[in-house]
């Protein structure tokens, strides 16, 4: 949070993401989420706007409390 409250002047956002529980190779395909699905949250963050949200963490259903 601080580094994201420092570097805002900047116009440089920082966010954590939590993609889900991704259906991948790594845990045997156990997951419920598509590689797709936990993709979108991450895409989102990363076109974000200038003057959208920093030092968040964000799922796939909006903002997480820390």
């Amino acid at each position: 949070m601080q580094y994201a409250n420092e570097l805002r002047k900047n116009g440089i956002l920082i966010n954590a993401a939590d993609p889900g529980y991704v259906d991948t190779e790594i845990n045997n395909h156990s997951g419920y989420v598509t590689v797709a699905q936990g993709a979108a949250v991450l895409v989102r963050l990363a076109t974000l706007g200038g003057d959208g949200p920093t030092s968040g963490f964000v799922s796939e259903d909006g903002p997480v409390p820390w």
